[in-house]
Order: structure tokens, then C-alpha cells, then sequence
């Protein structure tokens, strides 16, 4: 019969202890890092086209964003929000997968035809006029390359 090694219970006992407490904090951490804040300051509907982005704002007045890859520009709207602000997106697709992508604010969530994914965000506090680049991240066809806009703070 083999004797029983006490140091050898005790780190097995550690790992399990530390696992535990490791799967204990990332469940309470996954529960909650989704969740949205009561009141967000604006909420946009943003709709993926092939391709171009539709911004449809809470007075019922919508804005498609047609982007300029000569000029870097993009005209006919924008998502427009202020400063310091928190922003509420509700994001679907009107044809194909495309994904809303802010990269120099790390905002990025699926819009997927049929089904309409939600995130926050806060607009970083930076002078009126500074824009953020938006592009779509998923392949959506021939003009994919071209179906970009802007954040811009108000």
C-alpha cells in the first residue's frame, strides 16, 4: 500500500481553490459585462446596408452615410453623439452580415439581418469636431471596402 504524501494533497487542494475562486469571479464577471446602463444619454438604431450605414436617431429622423474613399469623406450623416456622453447602439443588418467596427474606440458588434444586438459605449471626452473612423469588419460583398462613416462628437 502506497503512503500518502501530505504536500501532495495540500497542492492539489491549492490548484482546486484557486480554480473555484478563478470560476466563481469570471461567471460573476461574463454575467456582468454585458449588462446595459439604465438610462443611456442617446439611443441609435444603426442599420447595415450593402453599403453603406443607416443612423436613425430617437426623433425618428434617419441619415444614410454614403462614404468617399477619394476625399476620406463621408456625406449624407453620420452617428453624431457628445462628448463624455453614453451611447446606446441597436445594431441589425437590412441584407447581409456586416459588423460595426469603431477601432479607436474598441466598439465593434455584428449586425446580423433579423436579429438586433445592443451594446454601450462611452464617447471619449475630446473636442467638438474629432471624428472616429466606422467600418464594417465582415465581408459583405463587392464595395465591402468602402462602407465606412464617422463618430462624430458633437
Amino acid at each position: 500500500m502506497a503512503k500518502i504524501n501530505k504536500l501532495e494533497i495540500a497542492w492539489t487542494l491549492g490548484v482546486v481553490v484557486i480554480l473555484a475562486g478563478v470560476a466563481f469571479y469570471s461567471t460573476f464577471l461574463l454575467y456582468n459585462l454585458d449588462a446595459l446602463a439604465p438610462n443611456p444619454g442617446e439611443y441609435v438604431n444603426v442599420i447595415g446596408h450593402q453599403w453603406y450605414w443607416e443612423f436613425c436617431y430617437s426623433n425618428d429622423t434617419c441619415f444614410n452615410s454614403t462614404y468617399d474613399a477619394s476625399t476620406n469623406t463621408a456625406s449624407g450623416g453620420a452617428l453624431w453623439a457628445t462628448p463624455g456622453s453614453l451611447v446606446q447602439i441597436n445594431v441589425t443588418g437590412a441584407d447581409v452580415i456586416h459588423s460595426f467596427n469603431i477601432p479607436g474606440i474598441g466598439v465593434r458588434i455584428d449586425a446580423i439581418p433579423g436579429r438586433t444586438n445592443i451594446i454601450q459605449f462611452s464617447v471619449p471626452n475630446v473636442p467638438a469636431g474629432s471624428e472616429y473612423l466606422i467600418q464594417c469588419t465582415e465581408f459583405c460583398g463587392t464595395f465591402h471596402g468602402t462602407m465606412r462613416s464617422f463618430l462624430v462628437i458633437t
